[in-house]
């Protein structure tokens, strides 16, 4: 609001920004303002959205809270791994202070922010990129109260040049952040067909597994009832050949009864 010059968007104590809010700025230059940092899952996922298609990120900590927590220290982490390598990446991304004015004797924001830059540097790998100490209600009240030394001290001013002074060049690499978003894309998609190839082979294994066991199954119950027909069929045989000696004794024993009996 206070780069806009304008009460854009929403600000709250609690939580209110629940998907990204974009305002222009300039021509063809938009700021995104993205929800809080792990409020809700869906807001996480709206912001990493958001920083997808950013050509440079502001990340915002409020020093009244102090020290950066770890969920800020592990988003540094997973925005860094959206830009393609870390000194590119140091190129497009500051570190933004609030609550300037809470500070009124200056003993508060130096040991946060030195322990804030000591933080990201151990457990990001990052050094070096550019921090803003900014007091948004200063500058509000000097631009109301037309206090120009209010406004100079709010440290506004300074972000709001810096921006200014690096828009051409965000904007002439438009075309490599295209490239590089299109082959995170390409890469997210490959991903993504990788995985359903795998899950296709292993069901294609699975069911194959099932199909053949079916076939075991199936052979194993043929096959018993070959061997049990086999059976049945030598019974029958030797039944067969005991009926036929069962009749020769039959008529040797008429025949023998007949000699007898004459």
């Amino acid at each position: 609001n206070s780069l806009l010059d304008a009460e854009t968007f929403q600000v709250q104590d609690i939580r209110t920004t629940i998907e990204n809010n974009s305002a222009r700025w300039f021509d063809n230059v938009y700021l995104i303002d993205t929800p809080g940092l792990a409020a809700e899952g869906s807001d996480d996922a709206a912001a990493y959205a958001g920083y997808q298609r950013a050509n440079f990120i502001l990340f915002v900590h409020n020093i009244n809270v102090g020290e950066l927590h770890k969920n800020e220290i592990d988003a540094i982490n997973r925005i860094k791994a959206i830009f393609n390598n870390d000194k590119f990446f140091l190129e497009h991304f500051c570190l933004v202070l609030t609550f300037k004015d809470s500070d009124r004797e200056g003993s508060t924001i130096e040991p946060i922010k030195t322990k804030a830059l000591a933080d990201i540097k151990s457990n990001c790998g990052l050094e070096g990129f550019q921090t803003f100490v900014v007091s948004n209600t200063r500058y509000k009240k000097g631009v109301a109260e037309n206090k120009s030394k209010l406004v100079e001290k709010s440290g506004i001013l300074e972000l709001r040049e810096f921006l200014k002074n690096n828009l051409q060049t965000w904007n002439n690499e438009n075309s490599y952040f295209r490239t590089m978003r299109i082959s995170r894309e390409k890469k997210a998609l490959i991903s993504q067909l990788r995985k359903e190839r795998n899950d296709i082979q292993t069901r294609m294994e699975s069911t194959t597994k099932k199909v053949q066991q079916q076939q075991k199954n199936f052979l194993y119950k043929v096959e018993e009832v070959v061997n049990q027909r086999r059976s049945d069929e030598q019974n029958i045989s030797y039944e067969q050949s005991q009926l036929s000696d069962m009749k020769r004794n039959l008529q040797n024993l008429r025949d023998q009864w007949n000699r007898e009996r004459y």
